[in-house]
């Protein structure tokens, strides 16, 4: 456990000469972005890390976008790995247990368009009611099988930046007990088609991998709602301080602002989709798509606490 003499002993390596509180908790060094000139007017608690300088104002819950911007990358990842047990690597790699495999007969339905098999035109004539055309078969490289469990399922493959399978996502065209079936992998230790994202341009990320299919090309999924700092996605944004789309299921709300205030907190620029009439992205076309992310606002903290005070429940006090 890190002690308050380690933390200041890294406050000044990090910062250089400090001036400590008479309370023992906030010090005080000179601002990495303005410089503060001869005096020390950035102020730091060590308590709860929170920070923010009397002169240009920058501030924010912890130093670590302020270190990972005017420090120094690795100074940035010292402190979240010591001081909130994040591990950010310069050059994340996935962890792999075992290869993940397609399920047995799969079939990539863009090369069945002329198909005679009754249940693989019933696949694609599903996908043509989602909205889905034949590049998106090719694009998303989806497909179905002919035998087994997976018949009449649509089967979404997803690739890591090497090429390599490293998950899939199986959905029923009927009504049944079990809507979906997925590969085994861990979902916090892969990124959804990892091999189409430019992590230097603005990323989408949505619920699951229906919703992709209406999105931008430079987009992944959670295959969920929940964005953990210990997984892989939330590493490689912050490591390459990715700006952020996010476009949740619109019953998802607050889950949606739990992630904008980490990844905010962390450095990255980040923006909530505009849902309009639309409940998530996959009722959209992607004219749609296209429309409300041009009006999507910035994420800020200003936003941020206007919408805590809005949830807030009101009531009588007799």
């Amino acid at each position: 456990m890190e002690t308050f003499t380690s933390k200041i002993s890294f406050v000044r390596s990090a910062f250089g000469e400090i001036t400590v509180a008479r309370d023992g908790v906030n010090v005080a060094t000179k601002c990495p972005k303005c410089k503060s000139p001869g005096k020390r007017k950035f102020s730091i608690n060590l308590e709860n890390w929170s920070c923010h300088c009397w002169v240009c104002g920058i501030k924010g819950k912890t130093p670590y976008r302020i270190l990972s911007q005017h420090v120094g990358e690795s100074t940035a990842r010292e402190f979240s790995e010591r001081f909130l047990n994040i591990k950010i690597s310069a050059d994340v790699e996935e962890i792999k247990e075992k290869p993940v495999e397609l399920p047995a007969g799969f079939t990539p339905l863009c090369l069945e368009l002329n198909s005679r098999d009754p249940d693989i035109r019933d696949c694609i004539s599903y996908l043509k009611s989602r909205g889905l055309y034949e590049r998106d078969l090719w694009y998303f490289k989806i497909g179905s099988s002919k035998i087994g469990k997976f018949r009449r399922r649509i089967i979404i493959p997803s690739f890591d930046s090497e090429g390599e399978l490293n998950y899939f996502s199986a959905r029923t065209i009927d009504d049944s007990r079990y809507k979906y079936i997925n590969s085994r992998a861990k979902k916090r230790e892969i990124i959804f088609n990892e091999i189409n994202i430019d992590w230097k341009k603005e990323i989408t990320i949505v619920e699951g991998p229906f919703d992709l299919f209406k999105c931008n090309s430079n987009s992944t999924c959670l295959l969920g709602s929940v964005l953990s700092k210990r997984s892989y996605l939330f590493k490689k944004i912050v490591a390459n301080q990715s700006p952020v789309l996010l476009g949740l299921d619109l019953d998802m709300k607050e889950k949606t602002l739990k992630i904008a205030d980490l990844l905010s907190e962390y450095g990255c620029e980040v923006r909530i989709l505009s849902m309009g009439k639309f409940n998530d992205v996959g009722e959209m076309s992607k004219n749609d798509f296209n429309d409300l992310k041009e009006i999507s606002l910035k994420w800020t903290r200003q936003r941020s606490l206007m919408e805590k005070i809005a949830s807030i429940r009101t009531g009588s006090l007799f």
